[in-house]
């Protein structure tokens, strides 16, 4: 993807639109101009023109520039779009780049690094996480479904076929285990989109609902938490059930599983043989598992729906020797 040579808009706000005349002069690309844009309503208008390059919104006083940032990605705008601030703080900074916008600047950041910032990310592809995030699902997507169709081909000529013994299992164990890949590449695309809308969710009420169609027969759930958390529910579903998933595949004997509270977060702990530490860094990478029968996504679907909240995880040990993650979301 190149971005449209054309204009980069300042928009909504008197940090951002006092700055015009000075970005223009600044910008270097052919053709590229900087003009004001008093409303953020006339923003997406604008985008309908197809000459924008980027977007450079105020966050100051009347003017949310997350929320105007929210709403231009919503229209599928995919250039890049950088806050600026007076005197922005640490934490504005942190919510505004975990929600993806492209940058965060002061209103004392000089034209000249402005305008080189805004024409690196214009020519950067994605231009920022969240971009990332959404291309991936249908890059992925599309390439999962179009993989299968060959593979469902395979698949009817090996039982046509009249292979026997011992290669016959052998090669349907591989075409499977290819569709398993498939599926979960398709999944890890649009987990990994960030979370846009959240309820208030009861973490025991979500993980009673996991557990019930988990059918973990083996297993028991205890619940020590009467916390509510704003996440999406099926990626919080998601969540707990590879974590349930986790634990019970990995014990050989009947496991206990606990959510708890803490004071960041949540975690969820087991009572089976638990993490060796010299595994834990790694615990998280795609493709990472110690079971013949896994594909090693697990924790690793984990770790994707966590980041997609902005929420961070992390492995140790449970007070009964098995395993414990604690899911930060504060």
């Amino acid at each position: 993807m190149t971005p449209a040579r054309g204009t980069v808009y300042l928009v909504a706000g008197t940090e951002a639109t006092d700055r015009a005349e000075a970005l223009s002069e600044a910008l270097t690309t052919d053709g590229a101009t900087a003009e004001a844009v008093r409303d953020t309503s006339d923003v997406q208008d604008r985008l309908s023109d197809g000459d924008v390059r980027g977007v450079v919104i105020s966050d100051d006083g009347d003017y949310d520039g997350i929320a105007v940032f929210e709403e231009l990605r919503a229209t599928g705008a995919e250039i890049p779009i950088v806050l600026v601030a007076t005197d922005p703080e640490p934490d504005r900074v942190t919510e505004a780049l975990r929600t993806g916008v492209t940058d965060c600047v002061t209103a004392e950041t000089p034209a000249s690094l402005l305008a080189a910032k805004l024409e690196a990310y214009a020519t950067r592809w994605p231009t920022d996480w969240r971009v990332g995030a959404i291309q991936w699902d249908d890059i992925s997507s599309g390439v999962s479904h179009d993989a299968k169709n060959p593979l469902n081909v395979v698949m009817g000529r090996l039982d046509l076929l009249d292979i026997g013994e011992p290669h016959e299992d052998a090669l349907l164990r591989s075409v499977r285990r290819v569709e398993t890949l498939l599926t979960d590449l398709s999944r890890i695309g649009s987990i990994a989109c960030p979370v846009s809308e959240t309820d208030s969710l009861s973490l025991a009420d979500v993980a009673r609902e996991v557990w019930a169609a988990g059918s973990y027969e083996d297993a028991t759930l205890e619940l020590s938490t009467d916390a509510s958390i704003d996440a999406e529910h099926d990626r919080l579903q998601l969540l707990l059930r590879e974590l349930f998933d986790n634990a019970v595949t990995h014990s050989e004997k009947p496991v206990t599983v606990t959510i708890g509270d803490t004071d960041s977060g949540f975690y969820v702990a087991d009572d089976g043989p638990g993490i060796p530490e010299a595994d834990r860094d790694e615990v998280f990478d795609q493709g990472f598992g110690t079971t013949r029968d896994g594909e090693g996504y697990g924790l690793f679907l984990v770790d994707t729906a966590a980041r997609a909240h902005g929420w961070t995880v992390s492995v140790g040990e449970s007070e009964s020797g098995g395993t414990r993650i604690d899911v930060t979301t504060a």
